[in-house]
């Protein structure tokens, strides 16, 4: 007899002040006020006590503290339970949703079984329940749809503009999944595309060694990695095999196509490469960075900074890349002409070597 599928579902902890009713600082929220300025942790598919989930939340907060933007920010984060689901699979089926074509060599009992696991998640939840659960919480409340008019574009990008949400490993999979939901359920709901589309635009999400794709994106999404971070291996396609290979010589670089801030390595120590201790500048007490991982970390620090400065002024647009990213030690030109410089290294050794031409990120 099969065991029975069970439903995935995601918590929402809340950084509090601390007391006796809350030791550790964080409670359980069960909503998200759409007039308040919020900061949302989606963490590693290990997020799963309110320990775990805490220090994400812990750590926005104190990037936000150490740059004086934290007064009148909420800071949240997400804890999974991912039931019967298998948080690989779900990523394994973005990317082939992204075009990629996963070469994988497995025991035909085993892809029978993966196979299986497949068509009943497919089944039981066609869209995790756990990221309907956040949208739900996160989103749904932010779209205006008025009785008199079919939407309310202005005052719904209002809404979005109060929030900002930062992703670690598979919590970028998270938003990918919710961005893709979102964008279905605002079009049954009356939207036009192009108004979904803008609309979603101004949602900023900042991520760190991200387990999703980097394009087709719904959100406007930076991502900040490692060339040497062995789960960013996991992407599927030739630019990350490419990046891995010459990680030695991928100096610290910005890629246009995907947003996304990289270098050969960004710690001192290699196999904390996947973490994202750096953000904080105390964290190079502990965990020491090279210059390229610096200059990575500021970037990454400064758009994150930034975005919470335009959310707590209440800009009717995002700023751009550039301008999120800007700072004394982030040269965001160099950064560019490397990544073109290195961009076109890349398809010259690519073309000679794989006609196919899967070069997606």
């Amino acid at each position: 007899m099969s065991t029975p599928f069970k439903k995935s579902v995601a918590t929402l902890i809340q950084r509090v002040p601390r007391s006796d009713a809350h030791p550790y600082a964080c409670a359980v929220a069960d909503n998200v006020p759409i007039d308040v300025p919020a900061v949302v942790a989606f963490g590693g598919e290990l997020t799963r006590t309110m320990r775990g989930t805490n220090s994400y939340a812990n750590l926005l907060q104190r990037v936000a503290e150490e740059n004086e933007v934290a007064t009148g920010v909420n800071f949240y984060s997400v804890m999974y339970d991912f039931g019967s689901r298998m948080p690989a699979l779900e990523r394994t089926e973005q990317f082939r949703i992204a075009g990629r074509k996963i070469r994988e060599q497995i025991h035909p009992l085993l892809k029978k079984e993966r196979d299986d696991l497949i068509r009943e998640m497919k089944e039981h939840e066609p869209v995790a329940n756990y990221v309907v659960q956040l949208y739900d919480i996160l989103l749904r409340p932010r779209i205006v749809v008025s009785h008199d008019m079919p939407t309310n574009i202005e005052q719904t990008i209002k809404n979005i503009h109060q929030i900002v949400f930062y992703g670690h490993c598979h919590g970028a999979s998270v938003i990918w999944q919710m961005g893709e939901y979102m964008h279905n359920q605002m079009i049954q709901t009356g939207f036009a595309p192009r108004d979904v589309s803008r609309i979603q635009k101004e949602l900023l999400v900042i991520q760190h060694s991200p387990i999703a794709p980097l394009d087709k994106q719904r959100f406007t999404t930076l991502s900040f990695a490692s060339a040497e971070d062995t789960m960013m291996q996991h992407h599927h396609n030739l630019f990350a095999q490419w990046s891995a290979d010459n990680s030695a010589d991928v100096m610290a670089s910005y890629f246009p196509r995907g947003n996304l801030f990289m270098a050969g390595r960004l710690k001192e120590m290699s196999f904390q490469e996947h973490d994202h201790s750096g953000l904080l500048f105390s964290d190079e007490l502990s965990w020491p960075l090279t210059d390229d991982g610096r200059l990575i970390f500021s970037a990454e620090r400064n758009a994150l900074v930034h975005g919470i400065e335009n959310m707590i002024a209440g800009n009717k647009k995002l700023p751009s890349v550039k301008k999120l990213v800007h700072g004394p030690d982030v040269d965001f030109e160099r950064l560019c002409r490397n990544g073109d410089f290195l961009s076109k290294i890349m398809m010259q050794d690519l073309r000679q070597q794989n006609p196919k031409r899967d070069y997606q990120k």
